[in-house]
């Protein structure tokens, strides 16, 4: 059997349709897709020298201890997938990386070349993981959830699979594999499982023994002072005799890190301990590891490097101190809730009631995390919901402690809970009776500056509803007029008549369903209230958001409702009919400066038309060739600054640079990128800063007018370098001139074009 889709991986085509009305030029940024994940989660190492590379979930990281960089290796740079779950390098330093999904991955770092097998992946197997690599000579041992792969590297094919054993052991997880003195030893689930001495046919079970003397958790294996060893739940054991026989009384827990000319390298708990070439009982090399350990490697200069979950790689230092490293990043996978600033800067929620990691800060270049660990005002983890407030600062909602205040300046400075304002929720086991667990929904600004919070549980429905005023006072509100099971609004969006809108489910709880609003000065009964009988698609409402026509979206479990008329929601409602999101459950909607939406599914991303009748474009893990980390998309955030959508999964963050940023209220400047232009390495000028409904005229410097066009839109132009014939222009400078309709507002720049 030949390995399937074998070569090299090659760049997706920029994305150039992403709008309606036009065909954007590609050019540098446009069409790019980036990936950031957590890569604490180490699931195992390996060195080349003195750098070591760690498989974690999610994807690849090398460091290098001499300048402490890191090099990261992603879906979108190569990988098939993000969650790696093996790694292990060749002779010549390639690199083979096994992945949850069955994909093994092969990198060369001096060629910047990509391999991949597919084979595992594609088959019919339930459990396709790669756990393991063993390399002895031109045969890769691969371990999987099923058995074990053999691979010739040279011809880069496979040889053999084996998942039929002995004693009616079939498909067995394996956690490791050797070989040794000619025979293959495998740790699975079922105990030791090893081909016997001179087995010809091993797909036959009976060439196979099972034996559980060491149990059925052994996890590793070292060849050290010429005999076999394994480690397990149940201790050290040597391979004697074709039996294995427990060493110097080790019976605890413990894990092979690596065998060295001086000794057998282990770790048993929090100690990093070794087993002496010549004999002696043991040595102790270090105490106190900070965190259960998945594997380990040495290096060429031999230090002892060690996989940590949670916390990336750990190495001592001379003082005999664990140090961490792990490249920065987001402190978890979960992108659950996401909002982008006035700075353009990143903000994201990690959790959802079940448990979460703080929320996180990505300014487009590093990340902050903010957890209980160190943001003393945080109380729990579990962050669900953020967004902006006045003068740039972010609200962030928890799930029992209260909303906590971050400044401008990104420092977290207040909290607000039972204590202050009052947020009454439900009672707290052991607290006598007082409703403190209190759960603010996602927060909202008004066009006055006034913050609005609802209280997702609270036993005092006159307390449901909270709106803070500029000058810091409160004031609040009863609750909505429904029966109780119903007021869990989660989320509020204020439209432009200062009705607030509230959704009434996430997508990891399912109370009964209703959308509400809630205006007193524009609705007599102050409280509304939609539903499925109204002509909504569905009651489940996951999503809301307001598009730039003052139309209010809803994402629910059947398509997309649009209320086009907001002051009378009832009588005019509309569907999406569009056929590619019509059925499917809406986890998130966003709306991007040319008031496309990009809605998030289980299916990917869909951009939709303004009025909602015609996808645009579909993003897939598939069709974007793994540039979108996961398919199953809960969160997207638009920065109009930069250019930039961000997609979260609970695989990590995406992001894609688009054409449409958000049109500037007045100008005196535009920008102008790349500037000089070479052709024919570049393909076109990008003109930013623009308002809206300007015109560009591009003139030589005698004033004659070269080309004369419209700008496309979305807060930016871009010139193909070419006249109003379509000739491509010479060398030269040009300039760049952009005006309003009326030509009350003019702006002016200079760009050189440059021949080859």
């Amino acid at each position: 059997m030949r390995a399937g889709i074998v070569g090299m991986k090659r760049r997706l085509p920029l994305f150039v349709v992403l709008l309606l009305w036009c065909q954007i030029p590609a050019f540098a940024g446009i069409g790019d897709w980036k990936n950031y994940t957590d890569m604490k989660s180490v699931r195992a190492v390996a060195s080349h020298g003195n750098t070591v590379w760690a498989a974690t979930s999610g994807g690849v990281f090398r460091f290098d201890p001499s300048d402490s960089t890191y090099l990261k290796l992603l879906n979108s740079d190569g990988l098939t997938t993000n969650d790696a779950t093996a790694i292990a390098v060749d002779p010549s330093g390639r690199i083979w990386i096994g992945q949850q999904s069955g994909n093994v991955d092969l990198y060369d770092p001096a060629k910047r070349q990509w391999r991949s097998i597919t084979d595992i992946a594609l088959s019919e197997k339930t459990n396709k993981k790669i756990t393991a690599f063993h390399l002895r000579g031109d045969t890769l041992f691969i371990g999987t959830g099923f058995g074990v792969v053999l691979f010739s590297v040279s011809r880069f094919e496979f040889i053999d699979t084996f998942t039929g054993f002995g004693s009616g052991v079939s498909q067995p997880v394996v956690a490791a594999v050797h070989r040794f003195q000619g025979r293959i030893f495998l740790a699975t689930n079922s105990g030791i499982i090893a081909s016997k001495t001179g087995a010809v046919n091993l797909a036959d079970p009976s060439s196979w023994t099972v034996d559980q003397t060491v149990g059925l958790s052994a996890n590793a294996f070292a060849e050290f002072n010429g005999s076999l060893y394994v480690s397990s739940a149940t201790g050290l054991y040597r391979l004697q005799s074709n039996s294995w026989g427990t060493v110097n009384n080790i019976t605890a827990a413990v894990r092979i890190i690596v065998p060295t000319d001086t000794g057998l390298v282990y770790t048993q708990g929090t100690d990093l301990n070794m087993i002496p070439a010549s004999p002696a009982n043991f040595s102790s090399l270090s105490a106190s590891i900070p965190g259960t350990v998945t594997g380990g490697t040495i290096t060429a200069s031999g230090s002892v490097v060690l996989g940590i979950t949670d916390k990336g790689i750990g190495a001592m230092n001379g003082a005999l101190v664990w140090e961490l490293y792990a490249p920065n990043g987001p402190n978890s996978n979960s992108f659950y809730k996401m909002v982008v600033d006035q700075k353009g800067d990143l903000w994201s929620a990690s959790g959802g009631h079940t448990g979460g990691w703080g929320f996180y800060r990505f300014d487009r270049n590093r990340w902050t995390n903010y957890t209980t660990a160190n943001t003393p005002l945080l109380l729990t983890n579990d962050c669900y919901a953020v967004a902006v407030g006045p003068n740039n600062s972010k609200w962030v909602s928890t799930w029992g402690e209260g909303a906590v205040l971050v400044n401008d300046a990104g420092t977290v400075v207040r909290r607000f809970d039972y204590t202050y304002p009052g947020f009454t929720g439900v009672i707290r086991t052991g607290s006598g009776g007082i409703p403190s667990y209190s759960v603010p929904s996602k927060a909202a600004m008004d066009d006055s500056g006034n913050v609005w919070l609802a209280g997702v549980f609270t036993i005092d429905r006159s307390k449901t509803l909270w709106k803070m005023r500029p000058d810091s006072s409160w004031e609040v509100y009863p609750g909505l007029p429904v029966p109780m099971d119903n007021a869990f609004m989660y989320e509020i969006v204020i439209d432009r008549n200062n009705t607030k809108w509230f959704t009434n489910s996430l997508i990891s709880r399912q109370e009964s369903p209703v959308v509400a609003y809630y205006n007193p000065q524009r609705f007599s009964n102050t409280w509304g209230t939609i539903t499925e009988s109204d002509g909504m698609t569905d009651d489940r409402v996951q999503a809301i958001a307001l598009d730039q026509q003052g139309d209010i979206w809803l994402g629910t479990g059947v398509g997309i409702t649009i209320i086009n008329e907001p002051l009378n929601p009832v009588q005019r409602i509309s569907k999406v009919f569009d056929f590619s999101v019509r059925d499917l459950f809406i986890n998130c909607i966003a709306v991007d400066p040319l008031n496309n939406k990009w809605v998030g599914t289980s299916r990917g991303v869909f951009v939709i038309a303004p009025d909602g009748v015609q996808q645009l474009q579909h993003f897939s893990v598939e069709n974007t060739g793994g540039k979108l980390v996961d398919n199953n998309i809960f969160s997207i955030a638009i920065d109009g600054i930069n250019g930039i959508v961000y997609i979260g999964t609970e695989k990590g963050l995406s992001s894609l640079e688009i054409a449409a940023v958000t049109a500037k209220n007045s100008f005196s400047t535009i920008e102008l990128s790349p500037n000089p232009v070479y052709l024919p390495n570049h393909r076109s000028v990008e003109i930013r800063g623009l308002v809206a409904d300007c015109t560009v005229k591009v003139l030589d410097l005698s004033g004659r007018v070269v080309r004369q066009f419209p700008a496309q839109g979305g807060g930016r132009a871009f010139w193909d370098c070419r006249d109003g014939e379509g000739r491509e222009v010479g060398t030269g400078v040009y300039i760049i001139a952009a005006h309003t309709a009326t030509g009350d507002q003019v702006a002016l720049a200079k760009v050189a074009v440059i021949k080859k």
